[in-house]
């Protein structure tokens, strides 16, 4: 075990409008980060255990300590990991010109971001999502963690890092091990994936990196291979590692997020021309029929996921994905709390089929450095 001790509080100098912790931190796309004071998150996050703070004007950031082989640029790491570089304000901007909620939305839910994550780890957390919520989700990540992966002890405890998948290739039974662990039935969708990956690939973790230059339905296919790994999956793995803001994984719950707040609006004979105006002529016409395909479906059909899913990616363009989540923690926002302090909402893991391969491509230049 790995000893350290914790380093000055640094400012990351980035305001709560681009970034705020609790709701990035805890929306269901990463697993690991533990609420360990007064707004402070921990994780132990590649060879470093990060300390993050949020501020009233900023997140602040600190190494509570690190593996001995460490030499990343902490900072730069942050940065990265928020992808900083693309201008939350400046997406709300362009999508609140297609829905002028998105205006709201900005004041009540700032700050969401989504995140690019290391890929193995958002890989393999995944495969343990399906029919799953985030509680026993990250109980599987935990013990994933806490028995492959290495330990650094620091002043709020004992933190492990996620494990390469060299290091779970080690384990000779790494379905039985894992069945033990809790994993039941998906264990072997594990013991496949690793077999997969590590006899196809010289270098496994390195392929799956290179996901990130290739288009979004090649990435798709790829992981599609892979055991465990279904289109909700799929699309989760590309939008929050592979680099793919157009990826929108659909559930039951976008599903419903889809009909209730766009397919009336879009075929509104008034609001819908209106909603539609930056979009070219052919892309208003898939965007209509799409609604008309979700409006005749009272009940969800692989099918219609298929359409919600083309239809946020006519609508919101480059970053569907992007605008996916911000709608997602809105509307959960909207219900009532049953509690002062609830427990994390569960999510369900319907599948969804991959996106049409014709995307605008509108946004890039305005959000980004």
């Amino acid at each position: 075990m790995t000893s350290s001790t914790a380093q000055p509080w640094i400012d990351l100098d980035v305001p709560a409008s681009e970034l705020r912790l609790d709701p990035t931190l805890t929306c269901g796309q990463a697993f690991r980060w533990k609420a360990t004071g007064n707004s402070e998150w921990t994780c132990a996050l590649w060879d470093h255990v990060i300390d993050l703070k949020q501020t009233q004007s900023s997140v602040q950031y600190r190494v509570l300590g690190q593996l001995p082989a460490a030499r990343a640029n902490v900072e730069d790491v942050l940065r990265d990991y928020f992808q900083l570089h693309i201008k939350f304000d400046a997406l709300c901007d362009v999508w609140a010109q297609t829905d002028p909620d998105f205006a709201q939305l900005r004041k009540t839910h700032a700050g969401v971001r989504t995140l690019r994550q290391p890929v193995v780890e958002t890989l393999l957390v995944f495969i343990a999502s399906s029919n799953n919520n985030i509680k026993r989700i990250t109980m599987l990540a935990d013990k994933l963690c806490q028995h492959y992966g290495q330990s650094i002890a620091t002043e709020k405890g004992i933190f492990h890092t996620f494990p390469t998948l060299q290091r779970l290739n080690e384990d000779p039974d790494i379905e039985g091990t894992l069945s033990q662990l809790g994993f039941g039935y998906r264990a072997k969708y594990y013991a496949k994936t690793l077999n997969m990956l590590c006899s196809s690939h010289e270098d496994p973790e390195a392929f799956l990196l290179g996901l990130r230059t290739v288009p979004l339905d090649t990435a798709r296919a790829e992981l599609l291979k892979l055991s465990g790994v279904g289109p909700k999956v799929a699309d989760c793995v590309c939008l929050m590692a592979l680099d793919k803001s157009d990826a929108v994984p659909v559930d039951t719950h976008i599903w419903q997020v889809a009909q209730r707040r766009y397919v009336g609006r879009v075929l509104d004979p008034k609001e819908g021309p209106e909603m539609l105006k930056l979009l070219s002529q052919d892309h208003r016409d898939k965007a209509v029929a799409l609604a008309r395909q979700l409006r005749a479906s009272k009940t969800p059909t692989t099918k219609t996921y298929e359409a919600a899913q083309q239809l946020f990616i006519h609508l919101f363009g480059d970053f569907a994905g992007w605008a996916q989540g911000l709608l997602f923690s809105g509307d959960l926002g909207q219900e009532p709390k049953k509690k002062s302090n609830p427990a994390p909402s569960k999510r369900k893991t319907t599948q969804s089929l991959p996106p049409a391969n014709e995307r605008k491509m509108r946004l890039r230049s305005s959000v980004k450095d």
